[in-house]
């Protein structure tokens, strides 16, 4: 293999290796983005990145975009993110923090989350304010987002939810939510009790009696604070 000496030639070379370095250290950077901190814990939790790394979350850890945040059996974590958003997350949960940035561009600005497994309270951050369209929860059977909210979710599957039919519950506490399947889109407001089974389902109102999911494990004091 013959290697040109020509200066044009190492300085091309040079250019690239430096441009693999920077979009390689660019990317590590953008993993380790943090989105918020852990504020309460109660029994046992832990974040697994993208790469398969996992690390056991205690109060004031971060916790980082791309992260997959897991509670244990009668465990709960409560994380409060850098736009002020708050979420509590239940025991045996799975929460995915998909894509999480604060910008300084409203638009640019992203809250997006996959909630796997369990359930949660969410409070709406300056990010779902200022832009709802930047906010969303994904599940396998809808996507919801919010109108400047308060409210609580859980999704049952394969009777995970004593008895409950299986599909995602939905309560509001303050302000409204957007449930959109492939069904298509109801909107729920404070005091409201919703319920879709089904992607191709259009979610409907329950009644709070019809929501045991959500009203059978309160929340303990500790997850409150």
């Amino acid at each position: 293999m013959i290697v040109s000496k020509h200066p044009s030639a190492r300085g091309s070379l040079m250019l690239t290796i430096f441009i693999l370095i920077a979009l390689l250290t660019f990317g590590d950077a953008q993993a380790a983005v943090e989105a918020g901190k852990v504020v309460t814990i109660a029994g046992r939790a832990a974040a697994a990145t993208q790469d398969g790394d996992i690390r056991k979350l205690d109060r004031g850890g971060p916790v980082n975009a791309g992260d997959t945040v897991v509670t244990s059996a009668n465990s709960y974590v409560r994380m409060k993110f850098v736009d002020g958003a708050s979420v509590i997350l239940r025991p045996n949960s799975r929460f995915h923090i998909e894509d999480y940035r604060m910008a300084e561009a409203q638009q640019e600005s992203r809250s997006f989350f996959n909630l796997v497994k369990g359930g949660f309270r969410a409070v709406t951050g300056l990010i779902g304010k200022q832009n709802p369209a930047s906010y969303r929860v994904r599940t396998a059977v809808a996507t919801i987002g919010i109108r400047g909210t308060d409210y609580s979710m859980v999704t049952c599957q394969d009777g995970s939810c004593s008895g409950n039919p299986d599909g995602d519950y939905y309560q509001v506490h303050e302000g409204r939510i957007s449930v959109v399947t492939g069904g298509g889109e109801s909107e729920y407001a404070s005091g409201d009790f919703g319920y879709v089974s089904d992607p191709s389902m259009s979610p409907i109102n329950i009644s709070e009696a019809q929501a045991d999911a959500l009203t059978d494990d309160p929340l303990p004091a500790a997850a409150c604070e």
